[in-house]
Order: C-alpha cells, then sequence, then structure tokens
C-alpha cells in the first residue's frame, strides 16, 4: 500500500568510522497540510543532540514542501523565519532537516 503523506523520523546522525548512521527515536506518517503530533526529545547527550534531525520522505504521488520549528509553517511561499523557511521535495524524495528540541515538522502539497 502506498503512503499517502508524508513519513517523518526524529532520531540522531553519528559517524561511526567514517559512516553516517542514522538512529531513529519515533516515526510518524503524517497526511500533507498537517504537523507532527510529536516534537523532537530533550534530554539527549550534547553529542546526539547537536545531531537530531527529521529524516522526512515525501509520498510517492507528488511534490510537497516541509518546515520545521517551534511552530512550523510549510504553507508560507516566502519563508523569512526558522517556522517558515521550507524545503521542497520531489515525489519519493527523502532529506535530513535539523531538528532542536520542542520542534515540530509541517509539510504542504506544493
Amino acid at each position: 500500500m502506498a503512503i499517502s503523506g508524508a513519513h517523518v523520523q526524529c532520531g540522531y546522525v553519528q559517524d561511526i568510522r567514517g559512516a553516517k548512521l542514522f538512529f531513529p527515536i519515533w516515526s510518524e506518517t503524517i497526511t500533507l497540510g498537517a504537523s507532527t503530533t510529536q516534537a523532537a526529545p530533550s534530554g539527549l547527550s550534547a553529542e546526539n543532540a547537536a545531531s537530531l534531525v527529521f529524516r522526512v520522505r515525501a509520498p510517492a504521488s507528488g511534490e510537497m514542501f516541509a518546515a520545521v520549528g517551534a511552530s512550523p509553517d510549510a504553507s508560507q511561499a516566502v519563508g523569512s523565519s526558522q517556522n517558515t523557511a521550507r524545503s521542497h521535495f520531489v515525489a519519493s524524495d527523502e532529506k535530513d532537516l535539523p531538528a532542536q528540541a520542542g520542534w515540530k515538522c509541517n509539510v504542504v502539497s506544493a
């Protein structure tokens, strides 16, 4: 079954012997036009908190925009703050977006 929304994982990246490995903490599939219900966690070690990311995958059916922040809004055509600066995804595209404790991810169709 194809995923109809965006799939978001929150985790951290570590460089282990030259390989960048992703360690997931939580994941969530959200509909376009929505934000994650979960936020990036606090209480991580300083090293893991510094490498905290949202790994976001767009649906196979089309393009989308994603924004991250304390109250993200990917619907803004002009992003003038952390909450509204958005990244463009083509169908099935996957990107790591920076995260900080308490941040969420918002996605909208392109």
